[in-house]
This record gives structure tokens, sequence and C-alpha cells, in this order.
């Protein structure tokens, strides 16, 4: 478990995480949105122990007196937004290296570098040079290294930055195994497009917790309407009309497509699409535009 109890953290002599307060659980898969200041990382940078509490307390499973211990490290699993410059050796000559730093010895150092590179699908690469690499593919040696000792937290910067599709899957598989193994997974979003196997989302504003909850758009009750995209072949006029009581505004694009901003005071998404079958409308796609948890960030934080 990790817990943090009105933790404040300074970047520069100035508070970039204030009074935080949070618990995550064994399991918990959690996505941290905010504006661009607003502490996302340096939320992830704490957690990770790379930067010092100011203030509160702060306590992970296993955590040692000296938090840059090698058990503390090998507790943590963390992958930043921005790829670093790689020493010029093979593959699986870097991750050696991380993995002696992180104290395995021998076979050790074998079975973990093999394993994570199978993990992210860089196997086939285990002795290309670094510099060959696409940015996908360095991104998701990042995602390697993070992996070596099996950490029992991960934590991503802005996770899917960089990715190929294929790396893409692979964030997403962690996060969807991380229910059924236990592991802790925080990950910082820039643009609040979270996929929707997370469990939780944190809103942060100016190093503070806005709000906390599970990851279920009905529980954010503080947005007074949901901005949804319809694709109601040949019949978005109809929906439109259909839906009147319902929605604060709607537009039509077309003979296709339909805006609706509808109000959630009169319940949720799932009542407007009975109401369009109930009345024989056909529906083919029914979607958040923008993701909902980028219309929760709107709602929630006034820049």
């Amino acid at each position: 478990m990790i817990s943090l109890e009105r933790v404040s953290v300074q970047r520069r002599g100035v508070i970039a995480l204030d009074q935080f307060t949070h618990t995550v659980h064994p399991g918990q898969s959690v996505a941290v949105i905010g504006p661009s200041g607003s502490g996302k990382t340096t939320l992830l940078e704490t957690l990770a122990t790379l930067l010092p509490v100011h203030s509160g307390n702060f306590s992970l499973p296993g955590l040692a007196s000296t938090p840059d211990s090698q058990s503390t490290q090998r507790l943590l699993g963390y992958v930043p937004d921005i790829i670093p410059i790689w020493p010029m050796i093979r593959v699986d000559e870097c991750l050696e290296l991380f993995a002696t730093s992180l104290g395995l010895r021998g076979n050790e150092i074998t079975n973990a570098v093999t394993q994570s590179l199978k993990e992210v699908s860089l196997h086939n690469l285990h002795g290309h040079r670094i510099d060959t690499l696409s940015t996908g593919q360095s991104k998701r040696l990042l995602i390697a290294r993070a992996l070596l000792c099996e950490p029992s937290i991960l934590l991503f910067d802005n996770p899917y930055s960089g990715l190929d599709p294929a790396g893409y899957q692979i964030v997403e598989q962690l996060v969807t195994n991380s229910q059924i193994t236990g592991r802790i997974i925080v990950a910082a979003f820039n643009d609040a497009n979270v996929s929707e196997n997370f469990t939780d989302l944190i809103v942060m504003k100016d190093g503070r917790k806005i709000l906390g909850n599970r990851f279920n758009p009905e529980l954010f009750a503080e947005v007074t309407e949901w901005r949804i995209r319809l694709k109601c072949p040949s019949s978005a006029a109809h929906a439109a009309k259909i839906l009147g009581h319902l929605t604060v505004s709607s537009t039509i694009i077309d003979e296709d497509y339909l805006l609706c901003n509808l109000a959630t005071r009169r319940g949720p998404i799932e009542e407007a699409l009975a109401a369009l079958t109930r009345a024989g409308c056909p529906i083919a796609t029914c979607a958040y535009d923008p993701p909902w948890p980028a219309q929760v960030l709107r709602a929630l934080v006034h820049d």
C-alpha cells in the first residue's frame, strides 16, 4: 500500500506538492490528470523516492530507512516521460548495467534481462545497439528497465508518449494485469486521454489533489453535463428530437452524427441510449467527446 498524508514537496524553494493525501492499495491502477504545472510529475518522483518529502507522512510497503537503498529501488519501477541519452552499447548490456546497480548477480541478471525484454516484445533486439532503436522501441526499453526486478509499484509519466502501437498495447496489458497480480500502477497523463482499464482517477491543480474517485464517470457528480457523440445512421435529426428533454444542447453534424450535451441530473448516458432504442432510432456508436476524464478536468479545473 502507498500512503501519503498531508505530504508537501518543494522544488527550488517552491511548493510543488501541497498537503497531498491519498492511499493506493495493491491492485489499483491510478490515472492522474491535471493542467501543466499541477504537480503530476512531482507526485510521481516523490513516489519513486527521487524527491525528498518536506513535510507530512509518506510510506511504501517495505520502504527502507534509506530511500535510495537497493531494496527500495527494487520495489519501484519508474518510466519517465523523456527518453534518456542511452550509452552506445547493446540493448542487453544496457539492461545488465541497470540490473547490476539494483544488486542482481549472475543468473539473476541474465534471467531479469531476458524476461523484461520479453515483456516489452524486444527479445528479438537483444543484441542490437541502442542507437539503432526507433523512438517507440526506446520507450519500450525504458519500460523493460522498470520491470527488471518485477516491482510491486510501477510509475508512468505520460505513459503513451512516444510509443508505437505495440508499446501502447503493452502498457494496456500491464494496467489490466495489475488488478490480478496486485501490482500498484500510478500514471500521470498530460492530455487526460486515459484508457478505460484504470481503476481510479485523481485530478490535480497547483500541487493539490482536487478530487479522487473510482474510474467511473457517474461518481463525478461535480460534472453537470456530459458531451457525447452519437452515430445514428440517417437518423441524426430524429435522434436530436428524441433526446430533447435530456439534452442541454445538441448539434447535428450531418445526417449520421449528432453531438449532445446531456444533463447529468437527468440520469446516466444509458438512459439516453434506452430512449433512442425505445423509439426505434438506430445507434451505431456512442462515445464521450472528448473522453470523459478530459471533461472532468475541464469541469473541475478553471485556469
